[in-house]
């Protein structure tokens, strides 16, 4: 009898498993065929949006699902991307982010982990992707987006005037400055143009030529290391340039530094790639005819990537992860690339021929995107922009002495960065 029903129990036992494995089955299915009516993407206004919007009509056409993509401006983006990392309402399935905004919305458990998202669907990460680009989409080695627009700080100078004082096609930045002085003294025209508006602008125009000298912000130890020699002489230079530059340089944002070169009324510039359409057309650029697009000198151009990356609070991450895989396809990439201007992040679509006829400038942007560094992968960031620019300012309108402002900023960056 004790036999017996120890074989009862056991049956009933099995046929209850049974039951629950067939019940799950039949929810993760049926989770797995559930596809949203729509999905809601974040995004950059502008050029960035645009792309975004041409790649979801295609997708709604080929899944039936409708893509709502959402632009703000650069500021508003962040500050609503900050509080939804807080709020977490799930009203973004997925979000754009500038590549230095990464660390600090992962370390808050915003993003999810896009790297275990692959492997679970047996994926990898495509090795057409440009190294660079995939850099700067991880934090503490996981990634936790993919990147959507390969941009990135490219240089610009007047072959007519350095070939007529005897100046070849510069490679450091001390080849910048001779040729700024020289220009500026014998022609009138200036040598150089900065962009040294206070904040995320001056810090930006001048990483290139920090990083040129060896300098370093933080170290592979977490040690502050913006008053080093190298650092000193990098602001140095950096001043030096701004006497070539033209007057009120110290307040000059994009919008300025950008009209200076096409107005002709300078003879280099670290500038983006967004630009380079329009500089050597007669109708919009006095210089046309005259610019070469080249890496900037010293080979330590300032990766600017776009990237797209799903929050924790996405009621629709696998459709998100879809729409993303999607948009970052070679055939999508190129067709954004060509309609809507925004640079690829995929290694080929830099030659492909099509692509070339366009942008005729692409193998150099390669260029620069494999030779880019980024900014330091930690969530304190943008505070630690806010001294660099504070103090770089500093110094570049001689309110403090490089030597003082560097170390004023080491000072105030390990009290943040040390908590």
């Amino acid at each position: 009898m004790e036999r017996r029903g120890v074989s009862r129990a056991l049956l009933i036992a099995a046929v209850i498993v049974v039951i629950v494995a067939i019940a799950l089955a039949a929810f993760f299915m049926a989770r797995e065929e559930a596809k949203p009516e729509k999905i809601t993407v974040l995004a950059r206004s502008g050029t960035y949006a645009e792309g975004l919007k041409i790649a979801a009509a295609q997708f709604e056409a080929e899944t039936g699902i409708r893509v709502e993509v959402q632009e703000l401006g650069y500021k508003e983006l962040y500050d609503k991307l900050s509080t939804e990392a807080l709020q977490k309402t799930g009203a973004f399935d997925v979000v754009m982010l500038d590549d230095p905004w990464l660390a600090g919305f992962a370390s808050q458990g915003f993003l999810e982990d896009i790297g275990r998202m692959l492997e679970e669907r047996g994926l990898t990460v495509d090795p057409d992707f440009i190294d660079s680009a995939i850099e700067v989409s991880k934090y503490k080695g996981t990634l936790y987006a993919l990147p959507y627009a390969g941009n990135v700080q490219l240089f610009v100078y007047r072959t007519d005037l350095y070939s007529k004082y005897g100046f070849s096609k510069p490679t450091t930045w001390n080849d910048v400055l001779e040729a700024a002085k020289k220009i500026y003294e014998e022609e009138g025209i200036y040598g150089y143009v900065i962009r040294g508006k206070k904040g995320n602008p001056v810090v930006t125009n001048f990483l290139p030529i920090f990083w040129a000298h060896g300098a370093k912000i933080v170290d592979e130890n977490g040690n502050v290391m913006v008053d080093s020699p190298q650092a000193i002489a990098a602001l140095k230079l950096f001043i030096e340039l701004k006497k070539y530059s033209p007057p009120g340089t110290e307040s000059f944002d994009s919008a300025e530094v950008k009209a200076s070169i096409f107005e002709g009324r300078v003879a280099a510039s670290i500038i983006w790639p967004a630009w380079v359409p329009d500089i050597n057309d007669p109708s919009k650029s006095k210089a046309a005819g005259n610019v070469e697009v080249i890496p900037p000198p010293g080979a330590a151009p300032m990766i600017g990537a776009w990237l797209l990356a799903i929050p924790v609070s996405s009621k629709n991450k696998d459709t998100a992860l879809d729409f993303i895989l999607f948009v970052l396809s070679k055939d999508m990439q190129k067709k954004i690339a060509l309609e809507a201007g925004v640079p690829p992040t995929r290694e080929s679509l830099y030659t492909d021929p099509d692509v070339v006829a366009k942008y005729s400038w692409y193998p150099t942007q390669l260029e620069a995107l494999k030779n880019s560094q980024m900014r330091p992968r930690v969530p304190e960031w943008s505070q630690i922009e806010d001294i660099l620019a504070n103090y770089i300012h500093q110094a570049l309108i001689g309110a403090m002495s490089p030597e003082e402002a560097l170390s004023k900023a080491k000072q105030e960056i390990e009290a943040v960065v040390k908590g």
